[in-house]
């Protein structure tokens, strides 16, 4: 296997892993945000806003590393066939939310994620298709050139 294979391969793993969880957290603390800013009753005032936006990348890297490495690794095993489109990145995006949502639910987790995997499935199905078409959609480029390279 050449390097430029390895490396091709490889780079799902890390966009997903380091940019996945940091795309869902930015994504839930803007919508945290501009709730905030809408809501005539909002509770919060906007210097809080800066630490909830902190707060929400540090649990989305907490919770969902192991969903974007799931993510990451049908991505990559994809790319051994071709460039991933936006169906392959969302379909391992669903894949592996259901797979580690299953788990938590199975209670092999522990009682927390056993809690959670039965009432967040479905947000956090939707922060992770948002996280992993934030992902495509920044590296969609370089997955296209590195994909053609490789034979």
């Amino acid at each position: 296997m050449s390097a430029h294979r390895a490396v091709t391969l490889l780079a799902p793993l890390v966009v997903a892993v380091v940019l996945g969880p940091l795309v869902a957290g930015i994504a839930v603390g803007l919508f945290a945000i501009a709730s905030d800013l809408f809501d005539p009753a909002a509770s919060f005032a906007l210097s809080d806003d800066g630490v909830v936006l902190v707060f929400d990348v540090v649990f989305a890297y907490y919770i969902g590393w192991p969903i974007a490495l799931l993510a990451g690794v049908l991505v990559s095993l994809w790319m051994m066939r071709g460039p991933p489109s936006a169906l392959v990145v969302n379909a391992a995006a669903a894949i592996a939310t259901a797979g580690f949502m299953a788990v938590a639910v199975a209670g092999v987790l522990g009682p927390v994620e056993e809690n959670n995997g039965r009432s967040n499935f479905l947000f956090t199905l939707v922060v992770a298709l948002v996280a992993a078409n934030g992902c495509w959609l920044l590296m969609r480029r370089f997955a296209r050139k590195g994909v053609v390279g490789v034979k």
